[in-house]
């Protein structure tokens, strides 16, 4: 397969770049960008555009903070890179990579990885990680394919990746659907091209204040309370239970937040969850939708938010902003 040349690596934190700190206690970010890129072979070394961004775990990061993440990215496809490779902390790596493939315009592939084990660890997997990333974004077949993440020999979908298992090196899968492509010894395959969202080309600030509120056994109504009071609250994404159903003592609540025309979205916190109108009870999906809230279909909630965010900043409104977050 052809590969192109002028490939950027990002370091954007994670545990790929730590190492343990007796200070800390622990891992923490330790190594430099050029401390990581001793591990690659020369050939892919030594035309490699090095961009040393950050070195924060994932959990530090924000909307905002992958928005400005996502201006760089941007600069360098303008600049002429022809693909990308991002390494960031795993814990928020199906987020930013999910926010980024909803800001990413351009053909160029961009590609999250990261470790599970950091390098000074007994069978670390950041060196294969970063070497299988870097040789699918030079790979002509990931060409037009967005965002994806890349580990354990597989490139999963920013739109369909999840992390399952913090504490295994393969913690990442795309319920329902696999893999988009597998790295077999040095060559990519891809197996199917994944289903880009909507770009709406020009630059679009996300919104930042969006928050989601989980359902849970009697839960949430001090939260919801909270948030009907809060000024500066620009969306709420609900996860509810089964189809979309919360529970009736949220309602007052919810309706208030909509009178203070914030948009409201409800989503199902089940792992492959979608919202239905099949109850009319109270607190049902159906009830819901009848005042005001809009359907995430089967977006996660985390998505829901994001999308939302995206939306909002774009200035999406009333048919719109629903269609939009039930694109497929």
């Amino acid at each position: 397969m052809p590969q192109r040349e002028k490939i950027a690596l990002v370091i954007a934190g994670g545990s790929l770049g730590m190492i343990f700190s007796e200070r800390q206690e622990g891992h923490a970010p330790g190594l430099s960008a050029e401390e990581i890129t001793r591990w690659l072979p020369e050939e892919i070394r030594q035309d490699l555009i090095i961009v040393d961004w950050s070195h924060q775990p994932s959990t530090h990061f924000s909307i905002r903070m992958t928005t400005d993440l996502v201006e760089v990215l941007k600069k360098l496809v303008v600049d002429g890179v022809q693909g990308i490779v991002v390494t960031c902390g795993t814990d928020v790596l199906d987020e930013m990579a999910y926010l980024t493939d909803l800001l990413w315009a351009y053909p160029q592939p961009v590609i999250f990885t990261g470790a599970m084990r950091p390098s000074d660890l007994v069978g670390s997997d950041a060196m294969i990680n970063l070497h299988q990333s870097l040789l699918a974004v030079r790979s002509e077949s990931v060409w037009g394919t967005g965002v994806l993440a890349c580990f354990q020999d597989q490139l999963f979908a920013a739109s369909e990746v999840i992390e399952e298992i913090p504490h295994r090196r393969d913690p990442f899968a795309a319920p329902g659907r696999g893999p988009v492509g597998e790295i077999r010894y040095d060559h990519v395959v891809l197996l199917r091209r994944p289903q880009r969202p909507t770009s709406f080309g020009n630059a679009v600030t996300p919104a930042r204040e969006v928050e989601l509120v989980t359902a849970t056994l009697g839960g949430g109504e001090r939260l919801l309370s909270a948030l009907a009071q809060c000024p500066s609250l620009e969306g709420l994404v609900l996860a509810g239970f089964g189809l979309g159903n919360v529970p009736p003592s949220w309602l007052p609540h919810i309706k208030t937040i909509l009178k203070n025309d914030v948009a409201v979205v409800v989503t199902s916190r089940c792992p492959q969850g979608t919202v239905d109108t099949l109850y009319g009870f109270e607190g049902s999906a159906r009830r819901l939708l009848e005042f005001g809230v809009l359907s995430g279909g089967e977006r996660r909630p985390t998505q829901a938010r994001l999308r939302l965010a995206v939306g909002l900043g774009a200035g999406l409104k009333g048919d719109e902003l629903r269609n939009y977050l039930l694109e497929t």
